[in-house]
């Protein structure tokens, strides 16, 4: 398998193990935050008493009253009608040209087979003269056009035939007849007063909207103790999930189950735009994973006791000690709104509650980061904690006031707030160990045990290969004061530098440093001899892995060459054999790709040159510095590090300061002969 291969197998398994890592992490902090949020469930029935006072474990509405005005609202709506003034003219009209029609059909003036009317009693017409025709017909159609001036109804129609019958024989018209002409108006007449549905409904919905929802708001009583309990309120206890027979609040869970998997994606591109470091490194991933469980529990049991003293610093200053100072910062804002959901307890987000922790999560965690820039020890963890506690006090008064004028009130939950930070700091103090033993992660304590010359490393490092050791010092001097001069881990690269040669204690003879007179490489092929040196890298990583160094550690040692070539067995496979490729004669690497790897490759690299200047004054050293640098930046050794040209600049000029002091003027000390001491 070749080497690109093998890298592309290595990167898709690390993002599977993070794949893995973020499931496992949403489906802890789901499982913890739904048991956090769900309200407890009690056998309730309608009709008998409540067995405890029960509260709404947040806004809900009461549906039942709520129907109840709505629909009251709409009954009261009256029923819309559409008049349509036109319909009587119409009628009249439509009447007048019909019996126009009926006087010819009775006069013969059409066939025997001709149309009339349908429903006309033919016979009881024929028998009456034409003035009483005429007349008939006349009143027939004014008294369709009265009837149909007011507002007729459907309803009202059969109604209004038979106040024409009666107005017919009122105005002395045979009965008969009359009865003839209400049939042929029936006919004609139409209602000319309609019910809207549509208007009228539409109306009513109207109404039923502008009643608002009635709703208990979050903390509010819905039934007390001993209380018969109402079919509205069981329907509010069923809706908050409250009953035990009821279905559980879904729509809470999927909530819940969206805002994790959003913070964690939040983490995630984070991490992934800006923090590739820890993004491809598993065990990063579950430390940050780890914390933020760990975190959240902590959370709901001080939430048992105070909503305002749940730890959320605890975070941050793990984050801080354990990953990177970046993402604590970051990771500390989801960590903050998870907090505030467990201050909602399954409420609304939209609270003082929430709002408060919100802001004080997130001050007191940039104030712990900056007391603990500093120096990363015990004590300055608690006095972060402390400070933490102090700007959580501050944060919630201030927010608190807006909100509230009961000063007193306000200054005992800021109070309370306060322990937060305190409490964060100790237990900071007391998990940070177990993550050392179980991650072998890099710490300032765990950095100060390993820079302990009886190490067993180093102290195999001192009795075996003794000029490798007292190089290795002079490195993590140069490293130390550069880093700190860039703002990197000057500890780190100390301790790094201390190790970073532990693999030429397999082949120490090989090395300059550790001979006296005799140089196997005058008797070894150039080649050979490379594959000695550089093998050192590899042995030094074994027996870091041995001895369980940190990862940090070991990146160092892996790095501190990155890819560069050995000069002088190249330059000499080139007097001997008249030709050379260059990469048979270069180091594994990788390059370093932290400012700390970086700096501990420039600082071996000065140190080594620096003993071979015949004068080493401090322009000799700066020059000897700036040419070295450049050679490794030409030849693309620190393309893979964060360090700008400016951190370069820095780098060089502690270069010069720290081996300027290494290699200052000594008086020489004259021989002369030492009387012995009175004893008198």
């Amino acid at each position: 398998m070749t080497g690109k291969r093998r890298k592309q197998r290595r990167v898709s398994g690390s993002h599977l193990l993070g794949m893995m890592i973020a499931v496992a992490a949403f489906a802890l902090l789901f499982v913890m935050l739904s048991y956090a949020v769900t309200p407890a469930r009690y056998d309730i029935s309608v009709g008998q008493p409540a067995p405890t006072t029960l509260k709404a474990a947040k806004d809900v509405e009461d549906r039942l009253t709520t129907d109840k005005l709505r629909q009251d609202a709409a009954n009261a709506v009256k029923s819309i009608y559409i008049y349509d003034d036109t319909a009587a003219e119409e009628v009249k009209a439509s009447l007048t040209e019909g019996l126009a029609g009926l006087k010819a059909a009775l006069g013969g003036e059409i066939a025997e087979d001709g149309e009339t009317p349908a429903g006309t009693d033919m016979a009881a017409l024929g028998s009456v003269d034409a003035a009483e025709l005429d007349s008939v017909f006349a009143d027939t159609v004014d008294g369709v056009y009265q009837l149909m001036g007011s507002h007729l109804e459907q309803s009202g129609v059969e109604g209004a035939l038979d106040t024409l019958k009666t107005r017919l024989t009122d105005a002395g018209h045979d009965a008969e007849l009359a009865e003839a002409m209400v049939e042929v108006a029936s006919e004609y007449i139409r209602p000319n007063y309609y019910y809207d549905e549509a208007a009228t409904e539409a109306v009513r919905e109207a109404e039923r909207d502008k009643v608002a929802p009635v709703t208990r708001i979050k903390g509010e009583v819905i039934v007390s103790d001993g209380e018969i309990v109402t079919q509205a309120q069981y329907q509010m206890l069923y809706t908050l999930g409250m009953i035990n027979e009821s279905s559980y609040d879904l729509w809470l869970y999927l909530g819940i189950a969206l805002l994790v998997i959003t913070l964690i994606f939040s983490v995630a591109l984070y991490l992934y735009m800006f923090e590739p470091m820890i993004y491809g490194r598993t065990k990063k991933l579950a430390i940050l994973a780890i914390i933020s469980v760990i975190v959240i529990l902590c959370c709901i049991a001080a939430r048992e006791v105070n909503v305002y003293i749940m730890p959320v610093t605890l975070g941050v200053l793990l984050i801080s000690l354990l990953v990177s100072r970046r993402t604590a910062l970051f990771v500390n804002i989801p960590l903050a709104i998870m907090a505030s959901t467990l201050a909602a307890s399954g409420g609304s987000l939209l609270n003082m509650t929430t709002y408060t922790v919100v802001i004080s999560s997130l001050v007191s965690g940039t104030v712990a980061l900056r007391v603990l820039k500093v120096r990363q020890s015990r004590v300055q963890v608690l006095l972060a904690g402390v400070a933490a506690g102090l700007s959580c006090v501050v944060a919630t008064f201030a927010v608190r006031l807006i909100s509230s004028a009961a000063v007193m009130e306000t200054l005992f939950i800021s109070l309370y707030s306060g322990i937060s930070g305190v409490l964060a700091g100790l237990l900071c103090i007391a998990i940070t160990p177990a993550f050392e033993a179980i991650f072998n992660v890099v710490t300032t304590t765990r950095l100060i045990e390993l820079s302990n010359p009886n190490h067993p490393l180093l102290r195999r490092l001192l009795l075996e290969a003794p000029g490798t050791y007292h190089h290795s010092i002079i490195v993590a001097n140069l490293a130390e004061a550069a880093a700190v001069e860039v703002g990197a881990n000057g500890l780190l690269a100390r301790v790094g530098a201390y190790y970073h040669d532990v693999g030429k204690i397999n082949r120490a003879a090989y090395f300059t440093e550790n001979q006296l007179n005799d140089n196997p490489h005058d008797r070894t092929d150039p080649r050979v001899s490379t594959a000695i040196i550089t093998a050192h890298v590899k042995d030094g990583l074994q027996l870091l892995r041995e001895y369980r160094l940190p990862e940090e550690i070991r990146h160092i040692s892996a790095s501190h060459h990155g890819t560069s070539p050995v000069i002088f067995f190249y330059n000499k496979s080139l007097t001997e054999n008249g030709e050379a490729n260059i990469n048979d004669f270069r180091y594994p690497g990788p390059k370093p790709r932290t400012k700390e790897e970086a700096i501990v490759m420039l600082a071996d690299t000065v140190e080594a040159a620096s003993r071979s200047l015949p004068s080493p004054d401090a322009e000799a050293l700066r020059a000897l510095i700036e040419k070295l640098v450049r050679a490794k930046t030409d030849d693309g050794q620190l393309d893979e590090s964060p360090l700008s040209f400016a951190d370069v600049s820095k780098i060089n000029a502690a270069f010069v300061t720290v081996l300027s002091g290494a290699f200052h003027e000594r008086v020489e000390y004259p021989n002369v002969e030492i009387p012995k001491e009175d004893q008198a």
